[in-house]
This record gives C-alpha cells, structure tokens and sequence, in this order.
C-alpha cells in the first residue's frame, strides 16, 4: 500500500517554479481573484491591478494624439507606436529587418488579412490552401478565398513531415500555395513541430498527390502559443504569424497584430486602401499610390494607438513580476501536467475511469503540450455527464473554465470520435456552437476545457479537482495510475518522438537576389577654392541637453564627433525626449573628462553625477530600442541612479538614459540598412557659418531694439558642432566640400528649423526670436546651417583643432 501510495506521489507530483517572493508579488497584483479559480486563460488571461492603474497614470500625464498628424504630439505618438514595434519583435527574438508588426484587432483579422490578400496567382495557375483540421474557425473561414482548398488530418501531417522521402520539386506548377498551423491547438494543448515550418517551405507538401506547388508560404497560427510559450523567431521563420495581446497580457482587448516576414510580402496583394495607407491619392480619378511599408500600407484608418502603447505596461509588468517566457511555460505547464494526472487517476469506486481526457500527450514535456487540459467527466455507469452540468457546479463554486468546441470544430470532431453525419445530425437536432446542447443520444457535443496563465496558482487547480472529486465520482473515490497509461505513453511517443531524418533541402527561391546600386561622383578640377577658420567646436553627449565645447580640438570618429549624441533620454514609453518636450533639458550640462574617463552631469541646485565613458560592464545592461526621426536605435540602459537623477531635474518620471550600442550597428534606417550616425537626427555634424549667425543677429534687433541677445547665445540655439567664420554670411549654401587638417567632409543638404530654436540654451526661455526674423527674411520653410557628412574618412588622422584653416570647395553653376 505504501509502494502504491508512493508512486501515486510521484505520479501526480507539482514542481513550484516561482518563487516565495514572485508569488507574493504575483498576488498583491491580483486581488479581484483571490475568492475565486479562474482556469479559461486561453480564451483570454487576466491583467495585472498595478498594470491597469500605470496605464491610467500614463493617460493622464502624456499629452498623445492620432498619429497621421504632423504635429508635436502626434509624432511622440508615432514614435511611441513604433518603439512597441520594436518591443514585440524582441519578445519574439526578432528585428525589423526581418519582420514588421500590422497591427490588427485581433488574431482572427490577421487571418483574414492574409486571407483576404494572400495572391494564389502564379503564371495564371491558382495555388491551393492547405490547413490543419486542427485549427481555430477562423482559419476554416479563409477557405473562402482560395478555390482548392485541402484539409490536412494530424496523422496526415505528422505522417508527411516525418517522412524521409525528400519534397518533390518535378512537374510542380508555378503557383503560390498556403499552409496554415496552430503552433499550439487552442482546443489540447499540443504543440505541432514548429520544424514545419521550413519543411512546408522547402516544399515537403509536394509528396502529396495533387498538392505542388512551386512555392509555399506558412501562416503560424500563434495566438495559443505565445500566451504561455516563448516563440523563437531567430530559429523558426513563419512567412506570417497571427497573434492577440490580451491573450498574453490581459489587456488591452481588441488589439492583435499579423506579424510578416519581409522577404514575403510581396505575395500579399492588397486593393482596399484607407486613410493613412497612401502616398497619393485623387478623388477624381481613380488613382492611389500606396506606402511602401507593409505596416503602413495594410493599417486602414487610425490605428488604436492608445491601446497600442499600453502594451508598454505588459512587457513592465513581465519585467517588474521578474517572469520570463521559459519561467511562465514551465510554471503553467507544470500546473497543467499537475491538473491531467490527477484527473487521470481518479476513479469511481467500482474502478470506473472518472474522466476521458482529449489529447495527444501524456504531458512529458513542455516542447510538445501546453497549459491546456481538455475533458469529458462519465458516470460510474459510463455515461457520458454533459458539460453544461460541469460548467453549472463550477459556476457555484467560483470556478471560471470553458465548455463546448472552444471554436475548434475539427480537433473537437477528432477527439470526440464523431463523423461528419455525426455533426450534421447535432445541427438539426438543434445544437449550435456556443449553447448548453452537451448532449444527444448520450454522446458529447462539445467538453469541458480548462486552462493556466501565469498569475495562475496551484490553489486554483486544487479547488477545480476538488470539485470534480466531490460533486461527479461515486464514493469512496479510487486514485490510481489509469490502466492505459502505457498506452497513452507510446502514442505520444509514436507521434512526436520519431527519429528525426537528416537531410537539407534548398527552397528554390531562398537565394533573393540584392542588385548593387554604385553610384559614381566625379569631382571638377575647375572647383572655387575659398575659405575659413574654424572658431569653435561643440558636442552634445546627451542628445538634446547642453553643450560641451573643447578647448583645443577633438576627435573625430566615424560617425561625428567622438562621443557626440552618444546618449539620450527617453521616457516611460521608450520614446526619445527632446526639449521640445522639456525644453530645461539644455540646463543638463554635460562635462567628458577624457583624463579620468567619466561623463560628468551637471544641474543648477542638483549633485553632480558621474558616468563612465567605456564601462566593459554595460553590455550585461538591459538593451533597449528607440526611434530618431523614424530611424530605430539600439542602446543600454545606463541604471537607475542616473534615472533618478534625470527625474529629479527635470521633474518628470519614468525617463531613462540610453548609451547606444555599437556606432557601426546600433542605427537601422526604414529601410533596413545600417547608418554610420549616433543618436543625432539627420546627419555626423551640423556646420554653422558665424557670419550668417552675426548677420541674423542684427536681422533681429532692426525689428527689436531691446533685443539683447548676445552672439555666442544665439550661436548655441542653432546647436551646430563644427563653427566657422567664413567672413560673409551664408556662403556656406554653396558648399560641396570642405577640408580641415586632411580630413574631408561633404554636405549633406540644409538644416531645416523648427521651434527648437526658439529656447534660449543659456536659460531654458522660449522666445518668439529668431524664428519670426528668419521666416519673415526668407519664407516658406527656414533653412540655417549645413550638414555635413565625412568623405573620406582616415583613421590615421582621429582629430581637428580649433584654429584651423577650413578649405572650401564649392558648386559649379
């Protein structure tokens, strides 16, 4: 008896994988449950109190607005909206080179947005869509837009991607074909191999009769899978994958994404367009250009942009409980195994099996079953017990599960034995999806379904298998390993467990073809040489805080001045702030101490604080995504006490200050490639011509005669790096090249002026000066100093002194 009561022990043992602290922490977030069992987290998890009251706070402290607008909050709203971008990508293992985020409402948009625009079309010849008949209905309705269409059974699919007959690529037709899979069934729990993926790429589906195709794409259902599992997308390259927010986060509602892999959109043909989408379009003439982003090319409308941001508030939440993906799948799978073999060894008293559970695991692993246990309960006389009985005795006991098909018709068909007549006779007896019709004839119309999130616990499990154990089996209660546990083993092993065959295969069109474009500058012997002194040089190390300017001379690297714009601050949602924002951030002077290698802040009525200029430890930091002007960055978080630091100056809460990454790699631009600049906005150095400075002073006091401004002031609200004298101002205008002590540098374009610099540097005042001066002068758009760019840059010549001689090479006309 002790032998048996032993190996029940570890039959039905629970490992805890959160800590003490976690669990603590976990529930002082989730007080509105703490009376009740709540186990339908696949159909929607709960959201953290703490995440909603930060949510509400962010309302009401940032100023956010429609991001089709030019204006200043609607582009800190755009950038915030990216920055999520960002943040899913990552959650996924991924960037934006290779994917981009469409927000949809839900994961059944996504689908249909493929659906909708998937192009079937290859030489005239439609391709086919194939799915898994273990698939959520909103992938049964995508049938509707392909005329061949072809349901895949599991045990045909599992038959076909273990095959080692390798894909057949002859006599296949040039179309586009599709296969859509759940990377977790919402209805069992299973995991499908995600190796899928690149074997229905490579064309293993070609085996089957009447199914070739020269291409194959893949949608990842991943709606399922995501809430409790990690998804590698650095390892599985799905062409699209579906996915909802609230599954993972509990809110907001409403809010799912398509996540597309960009080296396949060119297969998505979309026709409807909607505000937002175009580049151009004509009211009388049936004409449109769309936008070149996938994302702002299939976002009809105005996206939920503030939904979108809240997301912020659920990847904290992740960070502030300490739960990562591997602890959240191992913490929910474990309750889940815990729940399936309880259930699985209770026994009526006559050693009649109290439950029939539906599922192609025996919850070994975690690799292949998730937090999902699906069930009917039966009579000591074998019997069916209907769901709505079951859902009835939870409803009393504050037990919130899930009853019926969990909009799955075909794993439910396949688990519950019934035919299509079957189906078809429930239907006309009067059962529909969604009702309490459990039963006809004694045979199940649907089951019960419960399921983990990660503020579950193991009380919650307890209280569900208590009530089962005390309102459904038949006295005394036998606890036993089910007699066809053997069983049980040796199907899932069967299924999932084969040896996996070793081959490579080479997807026909995996090799993109990437044209070279050169382009070739040739430089005019016939040249006008002029030139000037170089007066000052100024860096701004915090992008957007005050300057600081050398003595003597400093280093060049190659992207700008050594250490310029090498920081910035950004805000709570992962958005850069500038002083259009705080404008007392100019009062932030930073001071760089080569000789002690530190980055000094200083602040009026504030300690000083110090940084380290190269710190060997920060690459353990926290890595963080940014945008500047629609660029994404890459930088470290510098820690907390610099954090607070910044709060207390500026009184704001919730900034951070980024160190970038790699000045090689750590800026992508949209189109994916990398740029050679810091954090700066546009471009390595911005030149400014103090004659055309000197010139706008005057400008101003002819219309001011108490403007009293002095030169360097109004020198620094232009906030240039490189200043020269050329003696007559705007000369600058013409430049194509200027050289200083070896060192080339080209012009990159004027600097076009905004309200920036309408704030005094010295004192943190707006004013209305020099911006009316300049618009009133010159009109329409306000041009003031150069960008500049390096040529040539050679490492052997690493600095410019102020002093210099500046030789200038300009335009021919």
């Amino acid at each position: 008896m002790n032998n048996r009561s032993g190996e029940m022990e570890g039959f039905c043992l629970y490992k805890p994988v959160y800590s003490n602290e976690q669990e603590e922490m976990i529930d002082s977030e989730f007080q509105r449950i703490k009376d009740d069992y709540f186990l339908d987290h696949s159909g929607g998890t709960l959201y953290s109190e703490r995440q909603i009251e930060n949510i509400l706070n962010d309302a009401k402290s940032t100023l956010l607005c429609n991001p089709h607008g030019r204006n200043v909050s609607s582009q800190q709203t755009e950038d915030a909206i990216d920055i999520v971008r960002y943040r899913i990508l990552e959650q996924f293992h991924t960037n934006s080179e290779e994917y981009s985020v469409v927000f949809t409402s839900n994961a059944t948009a996504a689908l249909k947005l493929v659906a909708e625009t998937f192009d079937y079309d290859g030489n005239k010849q439609e391709g086919t869509f194939v799915y898994l008949d273990d698939n959520h209905t909103s992938v049964l309705g995508m049938r509707s837009y392909c005329k061949k269409t072809k349901p895949l059974t599991v045990d045909e699919a599992f038959h076909t991607m273990t095959s080692s007959k390798l894909p057949n690529h002859t006599n296949v037709e040039a179309t586009n074909s599709l296969f859509v899979y759940p990377a977790q069934s919402n209805f069992s729990g299973t995991k499908y191999p995600l190796e899928w993926v690149e074997k229905v790429q490579n064309g293993q589906l070609n085996n089957i009769p009447e199914m070739k195709s020269d291409k194959w794409f893949v949608v990842l259902d991943a709606a399922s899978f995501v809430s409790t599992s990690d998804l590698d997308l650095s390892k599985y390259k799905p062409d699209f994958i579906t996915i909802s927010f609230y599954k993972i986060f509990g809110y907001p509602t409403g809010l799912g994404a398509l996540l597309v892999k960009n080296s396949s959109q060119w297969v998505l043909k979309k026709k409807y367009y909607g505000g937002g989408t175009v580049l151009m379009a004509m009211a009388l003439e049936n004409q449109a250009v769309l936008r070149k982003s996938i994302s702002e090319r299939f976002e009809d409308g105005t996206i939920p942009y503030l939904s979108i941001i809240s997301l912020n508030h659920g990847f904290e939440t992740f960070k502030r409980l300490h739960l990562s993906m591997k602890d959240i799948c191992s913490h929910t799978f474990n309750l889940a195994r815990y729940t399936y073999r309880k259930l699985t060894s209770l026994h009526h008293s006559n050693r009649q099996p109290a439950a029939v559970l539906y599922h192609d695991t025996n919850f070994d692993c975690d690799d292949h079953q998730g937090a999902i246990v699906n069930f009917n309960l039966m009579r000591e006389t074998g019997e069916m017990i209907g769901y709505s009985e079951v859902m009835h005795m939870a409803n009393l006991q504050k037990i919130h599960l899930r009853t019926g098909c969990s909009c799955n018709p075909g794993a439910c068909q396949r688990h519950l034995k019934l035919t299509s007549l079957d189906v078809k006779r429930h239907y006309q007896a009067g059962h529909i999806c969604g009702d309490q019709n459990d039963l006809i004839d004694g045979i199940p119309t649907g089951s019960v379904r419960i399921s983990f999130g990660y503020m579950s616990r193991k009380k919650d499990a307890d209280a569900f298998l208590q009530m089962i154990e005390e309102c459904f089996l038949k006295k005394p209660v036998i606890k036993k390993i089910p007699n066809n546990w053997e069983e049980l083993e040796t199907n899932y092993r069967n299924k999932f467990l084969t040896e996996k065959q070793e081959y490579v295969i080479t997807r026909k069109d995996a090799v993109e073809k990437n044209p070279t474009n050169k382009k070739c500058v040739s430089k005019s012997d016939k040249s006008i040489s002029t030139s000037g002194i170089l007066k000052h040089l100024l860096l701004y190390p915090i992008k957007s805080c005050g300057a600081f300017a050398p003595s003597e001379g400093w280093k060049v690297s190659s992207v700008g001045l050594e250490y310029d714009r090498r920081w910035m601050i950004v805000n709570k949602s992962g958005s850069c702030v500038t002083q259009k924002h705080l404008p007392h951030m100019c009062l932030i002077m930073p001071v760089v101490d080569l000789q002690n290698n530190v980055l000094k802040l200083n602040f009026p009525d504030e300690d000083r604080i110090s940084l380290p200029l190269h710190d060997s430890a920060r690459k353990t930091f926290r890595q963080c995504e940014s945008k500047i002007c629609r660029d994404k960055v890459i930088g470290f978080d510098c820690g907390d006490a610099v954090s607070q630091w910044l709060n207390r100056c500026l009184g704001s809460q919730g900034l951070r200050l980024i160190e970038q990454v790699d000045e090689e790699k750590a800026r992508i631009d949209k189109k994916g490639e990398s740029l050679s600049l810091s954090f700066a906005n546009q471009s390595q150095y911005l030149m400014v011509n103090l004659a055309s400075v000197r010139w706008l002073r005057e400008k101003v006091r002819e219309t001011d005669e108490k403007y009293s401004e002095n030169l360097e002031s109004m020198l620094l609200r232009f906030r240039p790096n490189i200043v020269v004298d050329f003696g007559e101002p705007f000369v600058e205008n013409e430049l194509e090249f200027i050289d200083v002590e070896g060192l080339s540098f080209k012009t990159a374009g004027s600097c076009t002026r905004c309200q920036m610099i309408c704030i005094n540097q010295v004192n943190a005042q707006k004013t209305k000066e020099p911006l009316i001066t300049l618009g009133r002068v010159f009109g329409g758009k306000v041009h003031f100093g150069v960008y500049l760019s390096n040529e040539i840059f050679d490492y052997n010549i690493s600095s410019i002194s102020i002093g210099s001689v500046v030789t200038v090479r300009k335009r021919e006309i």
